[in-house]
C-alpha cells in the first residue's frame, strides 16, 4: 500500500474495454457484430448537431468567452432572472 493513495483507491481494479468486432468472429464466430461504445450513436450525429458544428467551425481557432456572457444571457431569459443572480 502507497502512502499516497488512499485504500479505496488503490483497491481499484483497472478498466477492461469490450473486445474488438475481429476478436469476437475470431473466439465466437460473430461474423455481423455492431460494436458500440457507450458514448456512440448508431444513427450518426444529429443534423442539427451537424448544422451548428458547421457554423462554428470557422471560430474554433479562437478562445471563447471564458465568462459565458451569451449562454448566461440566455438562460436567464429563459428562466425570466436577471443575469446576475
Amino acid at each position: 500500500m502507497s502512502a499516497l493513495v488512499s485504500p479505496s483507491i488503490e483497491s481499484l481494479l483497472p478498466y477492461e474495454g469490450g473486445k474488438p468486432v475481429e476478436e469476437l468472429a475470431r473466439e465466437f464466430g460473430i461474423t455481423d457484430a455492431i460494436k458500440l461504445a457507450s458514448n456512440e450513436n448508431p444513427l450518426g450525429p444529429s443534423p442539427k448537431a451537424l448544422e451548428a458544428a458547421r457554423a462554428i467551425l470557422s471560430q474554433v481557432h479562437r478562445y471563447p468567452d471564458a465568462a459565458a456572457f451569451k449562454l448566461r444571457e440566455r438562460i436567464a431569459a429563459e428562466h425570466g432572472i436577471p443575469m446576475d443572480t
